[in-house]
């Protein structure tokens, strides 16, 4: 142990190991002129988590601040190293080694992270989970496994919301499997039949780079990636779920700096994740690598998380004034940064879908009833990618419980889920601005690169209740929604969902200046969004469902494709001035009611290719009232950020050809489609009429391969009746654009002809 002094800055101390770091905290609480310590570089293995409380709190002048020296690559780590082992071989290449008094879900070897015995065996290549079989659990494979209790099943949820996760009790007499409570999950189904796998039950140790530790009889096994002995020293296995507590015990704990540190390797928490977060579909665990409670003017920058087990960043309860910025999140199990509050803080919570209130007991006091939230606090440059890798239920940015969070200049992609979800309404006020939010929605279904709930305390789960409620008291929708949602110049791509997916009564909201690349926008129910001068490229406008009164507005957009409504029977306030890339979808929006100053005409985009969206001088937009804003701010800012993060793909244009021109093949869940143009196309399939769309090709193992869809397919429309589908296709633009409006359903039928006769296909579309 060593404490390295400066003389000229005698307020600061230089730590090497963990055991200096341990004594310069117990020091600074004691010398308050001690407001900095710096880490060496060196790897930190934490016997207990680093704790800032109110008696390590700074001044706004001279906050405390835990950092890295100048230079220095301090890593913080919740896993220990294990002692020596003294290897035994056994049958099918497995070793095994005496280790008893420990307890922990993830091991390495170095820096290399093992794989627990499981079924199907891990494949990289294959992002969920790893891999997953329909007969994980089936009574065949059951019947091979002693004793399973102590395992789990992962699973994605029966309706695709996300991910469950299912322990694993023993066998019942009969051999069932007698499982525990689901977790992570707020919506009551049962697991995916299909997208599920097990893991920790020693009859799966079988593929090398497996592990499984048998607490009872106190041995570890282990099947070597190598083929050889394993070493004695090496191995490392998980221990703390979380690294530094930021949490004032009485007081607040505030003016505190964590600056510069890495934090790696805690310990899954799946299991620990079963708080109802209100009515969305979350269940959560208040704990991250670093978790910040009862405190304020808090920073967390400039620092590296990658290989957790469960959270990144938690923001719980009490807390304002948190600044996460600048930093790289990676490889997270869970969610990267999340601001949650507390349920005491809302008035009339309600915690399951299903769950409801009459009219008479809603407590009619806008906003919160506490403090017990995150407020006035932001999440900015930060790039967070890979993340959800075990908890499907996860996000780059969570709110839930917050008021005026700003959500600026993050790069998100790579996500199972939401790159950021907003899952209540309680209590506006956030500002999420130039955000990059691609590759989202790639394991689950019913999302959008931006999800959020508005189940608050008015809301119903029976669709006329709910109506009757707000036709007749409508401030009721806002006793939550207190300040407007503002999300202006976001760039977001879903190519498995919505860009912008404004779910289940989502309401206050101002849209400005989006640019969307591939799905579109969602208005569920809801009232007072106001959608203006946003770009939604190869994609279009979703209302479901929404209220008489909603007051909502949707002006100065452009739209690629035709409006998607699904049980509109009012259009709300506005839905007019809007420029239109075909005629065809103007004429169809305007018979329905609405756009009746709308245009069709010329893009005349500046540089698609290149990702610049803006128009021309000459396009109609302008005389409409769009007015242009930048395309090259969007994501994070810090230099050493932006070298690593990457860019979305930007979508060729998929427009509605020019009288006498050939339209360009489209591809959407694994097809590639193309309009029936020419009398031999028509011949060919046996139709009456140039009406359908042919399937050119069907990608291998794709949605469209799993349907039984063929190469010279022709889809003709949707509906559950071959002989009168409920709607036509005459273009692949709309085909994709009805599918696109369906990705609520997990499957919809398709009308096909092949071999000049009609049969029905089952797509699956989330």
């Amino acid at each position: 142990m060593s404490f390295l002094f400066q003389p000229a800055l005698a307020e600061t101390i230089k730590v090497d190991d963990v055991r200096s770091l341990q004594a310069a905290l117990v020091k600074a609480r004691v010398d308050k002129r001690i407001t900095r310590i710096e880490l060496a570089t060196g790897t930190y293995s934490l016997p207990t988590p680093i704790v800032l409380d109110e008696g390590l709190s700074g001044t706004h002048a001279m906050p405390f601040v835990l950092a890295r020296a100048p230079g220095a690559h301090p890593v913080l780590t919740g896993a220990e190293n294990l002692p020596p082992l003294s290897w035994q071989a056994g049958d099918g290449g497995i070793w095994r080694a005496k280790l008893s008094d420990k307890s922990f879900q993830r091991l390495w070897l170095g820096r290399q992270m093992l794989i627990r015995a499981r079924y199907p065996n891990h494949d990289p290549a294959i992002r969920t989970f790893g891999g997953v079989a329909a007969d994980a659990t089936s009574k065949e494979r059951v019947a091979t496994w002693r004793d399973p209790a102590g395992a789990v099943l992962h699973a994605l949820h029966g309706g695709r919301w996300g991910g469950v996760h299912v322990p694993i009790l023993g066998k019942n007499s009969d051999g069932s499997l007698r499982f525990g409570a689901q977790t992570a999950n707020n919506r009551i189904a049962p697991p995916s039949a299909n997208a599920r796998y097990v893991e920790n039950v020693f009859e799966e140790l079988d593929a090398p780079g497996e592990w499984f530790h048998d607490r009872g009889d106190g041995w570890i096994y282990y099947k070597p990636l190598d083929g050889k002995r394993p070493p004695a020293l090496g191995f490392r296995a998980g221990r703390l779920e979380s690294l530094v507590r930021i949490e004032g015990k009485g007081a607040p704990a505030n003016n505190i700096r964590i600056e510069g540190l890495s934090f790696r390797d805690t310990e899954p928490t799946f299991l620990k994740a079963t708080e109802p977060l209100l009515r969305s579909d979350w269940k959560f665990y208040r704990v991250g690598a670093v978790t910040i409670e009862n405190a304020s003017a808090v920073t967390v920058s400039n620092s590296d998380f990658s290989e957790l087990g469960g959270n990144a960043i938690v923001v719980s309860g009490r807390a304002s004034h948190v600044r996460i910025a600048g930093n790289h999140l990676r490889a997270i199990g869970g969610t990267a940064i999340a601001f949650v509050g507390r349920p005491e803080a809302v008035r009339s919570p309600l915690f399951e879908y299903q769950e409801q209130l009459a009219l008479s007991a809603i407590d009619r006091t806008p906003g919160p009833r506490s403090d017990q939230y995150p407020r006035d606090s932001m999440a900015e440059d930060n790039l967070i990618h890979d993340i959800g890798l075990v908890d499907k239920q996860a996000a780059g940015v969570e709110i839930a419980m917050a008021a005026r969070i700003s959500i600026a200049h993050n790069s998100i992609y790579q996500v199972p889920r939401a790159g950021i979800n907003v899952g209540d309404g309680t209590w506006g006020g956030h500002q999420i601005t130039y955000n990059d939010v691609f590759d989202t929605v790639l394991e689950t279904g019913d999302h959008g690169a931006f999800n959020s709930w508005g189940r608050d305390r008015y809301w119903h789960p029976d669709r006329k209740e709910m109506d009757s409620r707000v036709a007749a008291e409508p401030s009721l929708a806002t006793l939550d929604a207190i300040e407007p949602i503002v999300m202006r110049r976001n760039r977001f791509k879903c190519d498995h969902g919505w860009d912008i997916d404004l779910d289940d009564g989502a309401s206050n909201y101002v849209i400005e200046e989006n640019l969307m690349l591939s799905g579109g926008l969602k208005l569920r129910e809801g009232v007072h969004r106001v959608v203006r001068n946003n770009i939604l490229v190869n994609g279009s406008f979703h209302p479901h469902v929404w209220f008489e009164n909603s007051a909502d507005v949707f002006e100065n957009n452009i739209v690629m494709a035709a409006h998607q409504p699904i049980g509109i029977k009012t259009w709300g306030k506005s839905v007019d001035r809007n420029l239109f890339a075909n005629a065809a979808d103007l004429e169809q929006a305007r018979a329905a009611g609405t756009d009746a100053n709308s245009v069709a005409g010329a893009l005349q985009f500046t540089d698609p290719a290149h990702g610049d969206f803006r128009v021309g001088k000459n396009s109609p937009a302008l005389a409409l009232g769009f007015v242009n804003f930048p395309m090259s701010q969007f994501g994070v800012r810090p230099a050493r950020l932006k070298a690593l993060a990457k860019q979305p793909g930007f979508p060729e244009l998929q427009l509605q050809p020019a009288a006498g021109m050939q339209e360009k093949p489209r591809t959407f869940l694994g097809l590639t489609i193309k309009s029936i143009e020419t009398l031999g196309e028509q011949s060919a399939a046996g139709l009456l009429s140039k009406q359908g769309v042919l399937v050119l090709s069907v990608d291998p193992a794709s949605y469209g391969d799993k349907a039984g869809l063929r190469p010279r397919d022709v889809v003709i429309g949707m509906g559950n009746d071959p002989e009168a589908p409920e709607q036509m296709f005459t273009t692949a633009t709309a085909l994709v654009s009805a599918l696109q409006a369906r990705r609520f359903q997990a499957y919809v039928d398709l009308v096909v002809v092949r071999d000049q006769k009609r049969k029905m296909v089952k797509l699956q579309v989330q």
